[in-house]
């Protein structure tokens, strides 16, 4: 079994903030995977959407070293297994499956879940939530998972309107399938309230809402205080919280 991979790390979980079924500050063992089918205008993995360009993998050699050894793509289940292996520092809470889009490559995730279930892992989603199809071969292996919500000003795709639907309905498949699961809303300055609205809507009595803003963030407190405000009035208010990426002012990865 071959897949297309971006890179292998250990880290601290950086997104997610205090709601239920979030890892945020937990110690994971990231299995980036090359390729995506949206084109979000503020992706920070950019260089890895076109899987066909990523010729080479990398993986740490040691947590937190910046030292990284290279691997020609594709690469096999086992040569993954074996790094994340090398990097289990045994205070890994989950290993985080993100991307790209993992379940563009569903037939070697559903293979790499299952291997790590066997060593004792617990297996911890990223995505983008709009292929359902594609979630439900691996949901029954998902212990954990955050679903985006994505915004209109992402500008993933034309049809935004029925691309969040699609996100919410992996998100119902996930949750009945077992997985602690949060859905998270980049917002920006230019995010409608009657957007937050509408997902708020969507989500409430499903899973707990988390609103990020865009790094570099441009929207401000007053803005963002008013979508928490918002979500919380529809959802309840123990079912909302913010997330920043705080990897990112931790200067790692």
């Amino acid at each position: 079994m071959k897949l297309v991979m971006a890179e292998v790390f250990n880290s601290w979980q950086g997104e997610g903030g205090s709601v239920e079924g979030s890892a945020f500050g937990r110690r994971q063992i990231f299995v980036r995977f090359a390729g995506c089918d949206l084109h979000c205008q503020w992706c920070d993995s950019k260089q890895y959407i076109d899987a066909s360009r990523v010729s080479r993998w990398r993986y740490e050699v040691e947590p937190f070293t910046g030292k990284f050894e290279y691997r020609p793509n594709p690469a096999s289940v086992d040569e993954v297994v074996d790094a994340v292996l090398r990097l289990d520092t045994g205070d890994i809470h989950s290993i985080s499956y993100t991307g790209g889009e993992p379940t563009l490559q569903v037939k070697a995730l559903k293979v790499l879940m299952e291997r790590m279930k066997e060593l004792g892992f617990d297996n911890f989603l990223e995505t983008h939530g709009g292929l359902p199809e594609l979630i439900e071969e691996v949901a029954h292996l998902v212990d954990y998972a955050s679903v985006d919500i994505k915004d209109e000003t992402a500008k993933a795709t034309e049809d935004w309107k029925n691309l969040v639907l699609r996100e919410v309905k992996s998100i119902r498949i996930l949750k009945e399938a077992g997985a602690k699961t949060y859905a998270k809303l980049v917002v920006t300055k230019g995010t409608k309230l009657e957007n937050v609205r509408w997902y708020g809507e969507l989500l409430k009595d499903l899973v707990p809402l988390v609103i990020q803003p865009r790094e570099p963030i441009d929207v401000s407190q007053e803005k963002l205080m008013e979508f928490y405000r918002e979500a919380s009035l529809i959802m309840g208010r123990k079912n909302v919280g913010l997330s920043f990426q705080v990897h990112k002012y931790l200067n790692v990865l």
